[in-house]
């Protein structure tokens, strides 16, 4: 195969900004900023003419810094100054502009992947617009169940509460999207965050009516572990959607939202519980006392334990007349 290398340059999200194609041994490709280089950068941290790419007979490039102030870096390494160095492919770092060089020599390409997006990119308007309608339903029928004295208002102030809820937290993904991978994705994370409060909520109420009626004590650990759940796969969807980061980082990061959510719901548990008409409070638990089965007895034998007992209240009463005597009442 004939010696080539391709030369791209990259913006903050990792997307190709220029590209230069080198298909024969001895070619050069000259990186800076001056109107005499191959590749033209707008970067004040890069020189003139800042480095050269030079592609050998054995299809790897040699990569020389031209004298820069910065250097050359190639994954993160400075590149000798006099010799220079002599690599398959890589990324160079030329003032804070990223360059990616790729030549034949490079391990083989992976395989095309087939193309199929997943049920949350192809699904996100519809999931959007559900979860949304729940949370709106849900504020509606809490303050219905409150029975306030001016209904339509309070509902009203309970919607706005949830639509400007939602609009701070898609808002704040949102933008770190758009910092990080190049796009907005409003309807995604409005799909993710809308989703998991309508969970939230109405397996809440869900778990409120099933443990009154049905006094289940292991409904809270099991509802607790759900929430936890639904927290961990809404913080990881918006971590993969929203970062660059890999499967494993998202996860780890992800971690920390169900102690986070689970804080917060227990702070909001306190002020709100003690206030429902529908609290239960779990005491101990009441069970019936043990039975013991004596040996029946003579009824001779019972009265005269009855005689002795009374026998022996009178002796106690008249100690206790000559110990504290009555006083007349004439007196």
């Amino acid at each position: 195969m004939d010696a080539m290398m391709l030369v791209e340059v990259l913006d903050v999200h990792g997307h190709t900004q220029q590209r230069q194609r080198v298909g024969s041994a001895g070619g050069q490709c000259r990186i800076g900023r001056s109107l005499t280089c191959d590749m033209i950068i707008d970067d004040g941290f890069a020189a003139p003419e800042h480095t050269l790419l030079t592609l050998q007979g054995d299809g790897r490039v040699l990569v020389q810094d031209l004298g820069s102030r910065n250097g050359t870096r190639i994954d993160g390494r400075l590149v000798d100054r006099s010799d220079g160095q002599v690599i398959a492919g890589g990324e160079l770092r030329i003032g804070k502009t990223r360059v990616r060089v790729r030549t034949a020599n490079e391990a083989p390409l992976e395989p095309e992947r087939p193309f199929r997006r997943d049920p949350l990119r192809r699904h996100r308007t519809l999931l959007a617009v559900a979860g949304l309608l729940l949370c709106l339903a849900f504020a509606a029928f809490l303050q219905w169940t409150w029975a306030p004295e001016r209904l339509a208002q309070q509902v009203l102030i309970a919607e706005l509460l949830v639509v400007a809820g939602l609009a701070v937290w898609v808002g704040a993904w949102s933008l770190v999207s758009r910092l990080t991978v190049g796009a907005w994705q409003v309807r995604i994370h409005l799909a993710i965050a809308a989703s998991c409060v309508a969970l939230w909520v109405w397996g809440y109420w869900l778990y409120t009516v099933a443990a009154f009626a049905l006094q289940w004590r292991w409904l809270g650990p099991f509802m607790v572990g759900l929430g936890a759940l639904v927290a961990l796969a809404a913080a990881y969807l918006h971590l993969r959607n929203a970062t660059q980061f890999a499967r494993l980082a998202s996860l780890s990061l992800a971690l920390l939202a169900p102690l986070f959510c689970g804080g917060v719901f227990w702070l909001v548990d306190l002020q709100i519980d003690p206030r429902t008409v529908n609290r239960v409070e779990h005491g101990a638990r009441i069970f019936p006392p043990s039975l013991r089965l004596a040996p029946s007895m003579n009824p001779g034998d019972y009265l005269s334990d009855a005689e002795a007992l009374k026998r022996e209240a009178n002796r106690n009463r008249q100690q206790s007349l000559l110990e504290a005597p009555v006083l007349d009442a004439a007196e």
